[in-house]
């Protein structure tokens, strides 16, 4: 540690801090490495959607997504990024006891603002 004591303390406490912060998370997650839980399987996720489309859950947010979209180009975070600790190894992950709601890959979580509310996300056999 003492070739630290070369640099300036403003160059060095967010290295320090950074790395502290990296290792922490390596750590706390390291223990949820393969664990695959089933409410983020993908037809968990298509059921959750499913209830929330019956219920008409967030209309509201999802009215403003579509204007703020009509705008123009915009990012939402909450359509691209991950959203439970799993994601990494959850893309490919199903459960046998839904196959109404299977779906090739994961969709994304809650209802988009360009879902079709009058479909059901359930298959019909």
């Amino acid at each position: 540690w003492a070739w630290l004591q070369k640099f300036p303390l403003w160059v060095v406490c967010p290295l320090l801090v950074l790395w502290a912060m990296t290792t922490m998370v390596i750590f706390q997650n390291a223990g949820s490495i393969g664990i695959r839980p089933k409410r983020y399987s993908i037809e968990w996720i298509q059921a959750t959607k499913e209830r929330e489309r019956i219920e008409n859950t967030n209309p509201v947010t999802r009215y403003l997504d579509r204007r703020r979209a009509e705008r123009g180009s915009t990012w939402i975070a909450q359509y691209h990024l991950p959203w439970h600790p799993y994601w990494i190894w959850m893309s490919n992950t199903h459960d046998p006891d839904y196959p109404e709601f299977w779906a090739p890959s994961p969709p994304s979580n809650g209802l988009h603002y360009t879902d079709d509310m009058t479909k059901p996300f359930k298959i019909e056999d």
